[in-house]
């Protein structure tokens, strides 16, 4: 099931984004870090050892898309296509954030 969660490091970009929505996974950090599953919202950040909520790769692209005002996105089935989609919607995302 973790494959269906985004990286901890893509969900911390995400984090630093704005990216704010119930999710179905969070990132424990404690000697590393690994994923627990509970539905969560950002307020868990008070909680020990909580890093970050951990969205599906869907929620992810939606809320990119979104952002991006992008209509009709697509979601690649692998993996490694999909971190690499997120990280450059991300990187548009970040860019278009120094802009305003």
């Amino acid at each position: 099931m973790e494959k269906e969660f985004v990286t901890y490091e893509l969900a911390l970009k995400l984090k630093e984004l704005g990216f704010d929505e119930p999710c179905w996974g969070y990132y424990h950090v404690n000697e590393g870090y690994s994923i627990g599953y509970a539905f969560c919202y950002s307020d868990r950040e008070s909680q020990p050892y909580y890093g970050c909520s951990a969205p599906l790769f869907q929620q992810a692209f939606r809320w990119l898309y979104q952002k991006l005002n992008i209509d009709k996105g697509i979601m690649p089935l692998d993996v490694e296509s999909q971190d690499l989609l997120l990280n450059e919607l991300l990187d548009k995302l970040s860019s278009k954030h120094l802009l305003v």
